[in-house]
């Protein structure tokens, strides 16, 4: 084997993970920006806003069971709820405070896992006027610090 095969063969393998690691980075960039404008369009005072991760990677909810995709987009938590604005599919969950019941952290939620720490969130919802306990899981940057976050506004 030639020397430039090896020194053509390094420089191939480097520009492949090279465009791989920018392509992620062009990715994540685009999720933040399109779940910030989501954030905006449906809380446009940005006062009522006490925490936001436009990053957030949802886990589902339990009672759909593990069958369900994750989402990205952005969690925001307001005085009166936690607001989860999904991209793909569009959709939007909305958890009054006064429904929490308790606020989590686990490594794994509707049979998934990125083996760091989950927000979990188990509170009371209705469907078809009927009450239920329900749970939804997200990974965010600080999931210690939207424990807290969610607990102090809970209790004021």
């Amino acid at each position: 084997m030639k020397w430039w095969s090896v020194i053509f063969g390094v420089f191939a393998g480097g520009s492949a993970i090279a465009f791989a690691l920018f392509m992620l980075s062009w990715l994540v960039r685009r999720v933040n920006t399109m779940s910030a404008m989501r954030i905006a369009e449906s809380i446009p005072d940005a006062t009522q806003i006490l925490l936001q991760d436009s990053g957030a990677n949802f886990f589902g909810l339990e009672s759909f069971g593990g069958m369900q995709l994750r989402g990205n987009g952005g969690l925001v938590l307001t005085a009166d709820c936690l607001h989860f604005f999904m991209l793909l599919p569009r959709r939007e969950i909305r958890i009054q405070l006064e429904e929490i019941e308790e606020t989590s952290l686990v490594r794994s939620h509707c049979g998934k896992s990125v083996f760091r720490d989950l927000l979990k969130v188990t509170y009371r919802a209705e469907r078809g006027g009927e009450p239920y306990r329900e749970s939804a899981a997200w990974y965010v940057r600080d999931a210690t610090g939207w424990k807290r976050a969610i607990d102090a506004a809970r209790s004021e």
